[in-house]
């Protein structure tokens, strides 16, 4: 049976930040642009950031602290979902039901981390069967993403009436 690792995150008031915690410690945190989708995430002594890119066809870049280009994700406007590619392997990013509340990344062999972000959008948990730090960094930056996006979607309407 394997073994399950649960982290919590909090984000700040205006959830431009969030804290990563293991067991009510301290591991990491994520900061956030949020018009342009980057984002910086620190867990324990690594550190990766996030460079969205393109406009019509997004992507992001996922470069180490040395700046070294180790992945990037590539979005699915239809699904809400993704496709990782690090060096060594691919994951699929996809939500875990209907109301697309909850989101799961999964490997060939099947999933390998929960995303469950709380009721009110402050925080919530992140349940992965991998110790891998980057993993757990892309579970944050991509939770974050798709709440912001979220966000921006509900303000069409808001735009819209404004506009006429």
């Amino acid at each position: 049976m394997e073994k399950r690792s649960i982290y919590s995150w909090k984000n700040n008031l205006l959830g431009n930040k969030s804290k990563l915690y293991n067991n009510d410690t301290l591991i990491g945190s994520l900061e956030s642009n949020d018009w342009t989708l980057d984002a910086n995430v620190s867990i324990r002594s690594d550190q990766y950031s996030f460079k969205n890119k393109g406009l019509f066809n997004p992507y992001t870049e996922i470069r180490n602290k040395q700046g070294e280009l180790i992945g990037d994700i590539e979005y699915n406007n239809w699904t809400g979902g993704a496709t990782i590619s690090l060096i060594d392997k691919k994951y699929k990013w996809s939500t875990r039901n209907m109301w697309m509340s909850a989101w799961k990344i999964e490997d060939e062999q099947g999933q390998i981390v929960e995303v469950s972000p709380s009721v009110m959008g402050n925080g919530g948990t992140i349940e992965s069967i991998e110790n891998s730090e980057l993993l757990l960094s892309i579970s944050l930056y991509l939770q974050k993403r798709v709440a912001v996006m979220y966000s921006m979607i509900a303000l069409i309407p808001i735009f819209a009436l404004l506009l006429f």
